[in-house]
C-alpha cells in the first residue's frame, strides 16, 4: 500500500476508534480499571504469530480486510465489514476456529514491531472492538466463539495488543481489562478443560494472563490451577521416551515447542514448572532426530502437514510401545540416500489417531516409497477427511471395507500393541498384533535387512470367511511398471522396488487416484488432496496369511529365498547364500 494511501486509512481508522469505543462502552459494565497489571517485554512474550519477511504482507492486507489464517489455508476477503460468522466451503470449522482466535491481530502487531507504523495498532484495535460488540451482540449459535484453542489464543493476541498499543495510541483500558478477565474465568473453568494440546494452550495462555494480571485478585489462583494442570499434562502426554502420545509427529514438535515456550516464559519471571520438566524436555527433543526422514521431513503419519525441519539427523533404529512407533533405519555413505522405515502399532491417546495401526512407511535413496495419507482438514464428516482417517488409506493388512474403533487407550491396549523389537547391525525386527476388529484378529512381523530387503509377514485368524488385504500406499510419485499376483514391480527417479509375494494371493489390484469415492489419494498440505497409487493384494478365506518381501534395487537379487513353517512360525531366509532362521 502507497503511503498516501495508508495515511488516509490511519486517519479514517483513527476517526472510527472514538464511535467504537462508545458502542462497547455502553455494553460493559466498566467495573475493571486496569491498574493491575505488568508490563511484559515484547521479546518476552508467547505470541501465536512469528515475525517474517512476509509479517507486512500479511498484514497490509488485513488493513483491506484481507484474513490470513496459517500458511496452509486460503486468504479470505471480506467487504467493508466483517462477516465473524463466515462458513467457508471447505473446511468450515477450521476457517471459523481461526477467525475467532483473532491471531489477525497479532500479525498487524508482529508488522507495527517492524515498522512503528501506528496504522498496524489502529486497525488491530478497531478489530478487536468490532469483535467485541459482535460477541455481546451476535445471536448466532456458533461453537468457536468460546472454546479452549480460541480463547486461548485471543488472550495471547490481546496481551500483545495491550503491550504494544498503550504507550502508542489512546485506548480504554478498561475495555481491554473486561476482556481479559472475562477470558481468564473461562480458562480457568476446568469445565472447557480437555486434556489434550489444547488443555496446554489453555494452561499456557492463563500462565501468561496471571503474570501479566500480576496484582488482580484472581491471579494467584489462575497462576497454581494452570501450573498444576500443565504439569499433569505433560506427565501424561509424553511417553517415558518422551514421544508425544498424540499420534502425529507435527503434533510432537508443536507440544514441545510449546512446553519450551511456557518453561522460559516462567523462567524468565524467576518461576518454573519444576526441574524434571526441564530434564524431560530434553528427551523430547531426541525423538525428532528418529522420526525425520533422511531428507529433513516428518512423515505425514497421523496429522501431519508435509514440513521440513531444522534438526540434526540421527540414523539409530528407535522403539517406543508406548506411543505406539517403531523407526528402523540403515544409514548410507550419503545420508540422504538412506534408508528409513516406520511402523505403527498401539496408541496412548485418541487424539489425532488415524486407523492405522499396523501400518508401515518406507524412504529409500532421497524419495518416498510408501506414505501416510497426511492430515487434509479436521471436519469429520468430510468424505476425504474420512478416508484419510480410514485403515483403507493406509500401508497395513485390512478387511475389505472394513474399519474399527478408536477406543480410549485403556480399553485397547491389551488389544493393539507392539509385543516384540530387536536391533543389531545386520537387521531389525518388529511385531505387532492387532485386535481391534470384531470377528478376527490380526498380526504383522517385519524384519528389516539392512539396507535393501523388508520382509513382512502377516497372519489372519478370522471366525468366518472373509476378504483380507494387503494395501500398499505408494507415494504419488511411483510409477508402477508390471503386476502379478506374485510380483508387481514399480519404479521411482532413483530406484526399482520389487513388491514379491511367496504365499499365493488370490488376486492383485492397482488403484490410481480416485477423488469421487475417494480411493488413493493422499494430503500433504491442509485441504489440499493429490492423486497416488495403491496396490492391494487380496485373499479370501478365515485364516490368511502374506509372506511378502520388498525388494529395493539390489535386494532383488541378493534375496534367494523365504518360507515360513506355518506351525512354528519360523521364517527361514537365504541372502547372498546366508541362511537365516527367525521365529516371528
Amino acid at each position: 500500500m502507497q503511503k498516501s494511501a495508508k495515511e488516509t486509512l490511519c486517519l479514517e481508522l483513527k476517526q472510527a476508534v472514538p464511535k467504537y469505543v462508545e458502542k462497547v462502552q455502553y455494553l460493559t459494565q466498566h467495573n475493571n480499571q486496569f491498574d493491575y497489571y505488568q508490563e511484559i517485554p515484547i521479546e518476552k512474550l508467547i505470541k501465536t504469530t512469528k515475525i517474517s519477511h512476509k509479517s507486512i504482507e500479511i498484514a497490509d492486507g488485513i488493513l483491506q480486510n484481507e484474513f490470513f489464517f496459517l500458511g496452509n489455508l486460503e486468504k479470505i476477503q471480506f467487504g467493508t465489514e466483517i462477516d465473524w460468522n463466515y462458513q467457508h466451503s471447505n473446511a468450515a470449522n477450521t476457517y471459523q476456529l481461526y477467525i475467532q482466535t483473532l491471531n489477525v491481530i497479532s500479525y498487524l502487531c508482529d508488522a507495527f514491531v517492524e515498522t512503528k507504523e501506528t496504522i498496524y495498532l489502529y486497525k488491530a484495535y478497531t478489530l478487536l472492538l468490532d469483535w467485541i460488540l459482535y460477541i455481546k451482540t451476535d445471536k448466532h449459535e456458533n461453537l468457536y466463539k468460546w472454546v479452549d484453542h480460541t480463547v486461548a489464543n485471543r488472550t495471547l493476541n490481546i496481551i500483545y495488543f495491550f503491550n504494544l498499543s498503550k504507550n502508542e495510541i489512546n485506548i480504554d483500558e478498561s475495555i481491554i481489562a473486561d476482556i481479559l478477565i472475562q477470558h481468564g474465568h473461562f480458562l480457568y473453568d476446568d469445565k472447557n478443560y480437555v486434556k489434550n494440546n489444547h488443555g496446554i494452550m489453555v494452561d499456557r495462555s492463563l500462565l501468561v494472563l496471571s503474570v501479566f494480571l500480576n496484582n488482580h485478585d484472581e491471579s494467584p489462583r489462575w497462576f497454581e490451577k494452570a501450573k498444576l494442570r500443565v504439569r499433569d499434562a505433560f506427565l501424561r502426554d509424553f511417553s517415558f521416551q518422551g514421544v508425544h502420545l498424540e499420534n502425529s509427529p507435527a503434533y510432537h514438535k508443536m507440544v514441545k515447542t510449546m512446553f519450551e515456550k511456557i518453561q522460559g516464559f516462567l523462567i524468565e519471571h524467576n518461576l518454573t514448572l519444576g526441574d524434571d520438566i526441564s530434564e524431560k524436555l530434553k528427551m523430547t527433543k531426541n525423538y525428532l532426530k528418529y522420526i525425520l526422514k533422511p531428507n529433513g521431513y516428518l512423515p505425514t503419519i497421523g496429522d501431519t502437514a508435509l514440513s521440513k525441519l531444522n534438526v540434526k539427523k540421527t540414523f539409530k533404529s528407535f522403539h517406543d510401545s508406548e506411543a505406539g512407533i517403531t523407526i528402523m533405519q540403515s544409514k548410507n555413505k550419503n545420508d540422504l540416500d538412506s534408508t528409513w522405515l516406520s511402523f505403527i502399532c498401539g496408541y496412548g491417546s485418541k487424539t489425532h489417531k488415524h486407523r492405522d495401526d499396523l501400518s508401515i512407511n518406507l524412504y529409500y535413496k532421497g524419495e518416498d516409497i510408501l506414505v501416510d495419507s497426511g492430515q487434509y482438514n479436521y471436519d469429520l464428516y468430510d468424505k476425504y477427511r474420512q478416508y484419510i482417517l480410514s485403515p483403507q488409506s493406509h500401508s497395513t493388512i485390512i478387511q475389505k471395507n472394513k474399519n474399527y474403533k478408536i477406543k480410549p487407550p485403556h480399553e485397547n491396549k491389551e488389544l493393539i500393541k507392539t509385543v516384540n523389537y530387536s536391533s543389531n547391525s545386520l537387521y531389525d525386527y518388529v511385531k505387532g498384533i492387532h485386535k481391534g476388529y470384531d470377528g478376527f484378529s490380526l498380526e504383522r512381523s517385519i524384519i528389516f535387512f539392512k539396507p535393501d530387503i523388508i520382509l513382512i509377514y502377516d497372519k489372519v485368524i478370522s471366525n468366518e470367511v472373509r476378504i483380507f488385504q494387503q494395501n500398499f500406499n505408494l507415494a504419488p510419485h511411483i510409477e508402477v511398471l508390471s503386476k502379478n499376483r506374485e510380483k508387481v514391480v514399480c519404479n521411482s527417479s532413483n530406484s526399482k522396488i520389487v513388491f514379491k509375494q511367496f504365499i499365493k494371493t488370490g488376486q492383485v489390484q492397482q488403484f490410481n487416484g480416485d477423488r469421487e469415492t475417494p480411493r488413493a489419494v493422499i494430503s500433504e498440505k491442509f485441504g489440499k488432496i493429490i492423486d497416488n497409487t495403491q496396490i492391494v493384494f487380496s485373499t479370501k478365506g478365515s485364516n490368511v496369511k502374506f509372506l511378502t518381501a520388498i525388494l529395493l534395487d539390489k535386494g532383488e537379487k541378493k534375496l534367494e529365498n523365504v518360507s515360513v513353517n506355518e506351525d512354528n512360525d519360523v521364517l527361514t531366509i537365504n541372502i547372498k547364500g546366508q541362511k537365516y532362521s527367525l521365529v516371528i
